[in-house]
């Protein structure tokens, strides 16, 4: 079920609605709500000073006093769900609900050091048509963290290899965290993220091995360059959730052969249901599972 949400505009100026009257503006940022009250505040004020792109906050309703908020910021659009809801929710909202060409991903508890968008939209353009392109990223320490991600099953479960990114742009698996630069069009081609699968971390992943698999590549950039200024270690959630099934089942029950695909079952993980969808999709497979783990660049290499 989707989860529910009320939006908030943000206050133009009239001049600035008639220039953009018959355009499409290229990005606007969303803002994932980790905090709440001052730092919250501390975080829109911070993260406005940017660039003047259009900012959505991502927040649910105990996370703020909503009038305050947009009295104190009328320049922000607030996106306000009335309970908790997962990464893929918030997402998914404001890919529906921004209306630009590209949209930015990121965490109130993020500070930017370099937000050098020119360079990631220009990748996003490239002939391949990147589905995201992700940060570099660093603790409060100014330490990376290892947000590269490579593609490996274990024991019948996708279970991703951790690497540091270098200076050089890099594939991964999927947007560390969610964060990073979407087209919203490709986005929603791609039916964005998938809420019947629960845990956060599982929706990234899924829309991760989607794009790769569907022949969407993902990348890390150097010059998107954030910095987590408060904690020291950042733990991903990986413990089984509801849905493993459906994304397993998606990722792993299609084998190509001579550049044909095939159904199969998706080993220990299969869902019979899901695997009926997929049978359904066959034709939008690029590549595979097996091929991608084969053919996978591990960081540094050449793109």
């Amino acid at each position: 079920m989707k989860s529910k949400y009320q939006i908030f505009h943000r206050k133009q100026d009239i001049g600035r609605r008639i220039s953009l009257l018959h355009r499409e503006e290229t990005l606007s940022i969303g803002v994932l709500a980790q905090e709440s009250g001052e730092a919250l505040a501390s975080a829109i004020e911070s993260l406005s000073t940017y660039a003047n792109w259009p900012l959505h906050v991502l927040m649910y309703e105990e996370q703020g006093r909503i009038p305050e908020l947009r009295l104190r910021f009328p320049f922000v659009t607030f996106i306000v769900f009335s309970l908790p809801a997962t990464f893929g929710a918030m997402a998914n909202a404001m890919a529906n609900e921004c209306y630009t060409t590209f949209f930015y991903l990121i965490r109130s508890d993020l500070r930017c050091d370099v937000f050098d968008t020119t360079e990631a939209i220009e990748l996003l353009h490239r002939s391949d048509k990147p589905a995201a392109v992700t940060p570099f990223l660093e603790n409060r320490n100014h330490e990376p963290i290892p947000v590269i991600q490579a593609p490996m099953l274990k024991d019948g479960l996708i279970d991703p290899v951790p690497f540091f990114a270098t200076k050089e742009i890099s594939p991964t698996l999927y947007p560390y965290l969610g964060l990073g630069i979407y087209e919203r069009a490709l986005f929603q081609r791609l039916r964005g993220f998938d809420e019947q699968i629960e845990g956060d971390y599982w929706q990234i992943l899924d829309f991760g091995l989607r794009s790769w698999l569907y022949g969407y590549p993902i990348f890390n950039l150097p010059s998107l360059s954030c910095r987590f200024h408060h904690k020291q270690s950042i733990i991903e959630d990986r413990s089984l959730r509801e849905g493993l099934k459906r994304l397993h089942t998606k990722a792993l029950a299609v084998r190509q052969m001579n550049g044909k695909n095939y159904p199969k079952r998706a080993g220990k993980y299969h869902d019979p249901h899901v695997h009926a969808e997929v049978k359904k999709r066959l034709a939008l497979y690029k590549t595979d599972f097996q091929q991608l783990v084969d053919q996978w660049q591990a960081p540094g290499d050449v793109l």
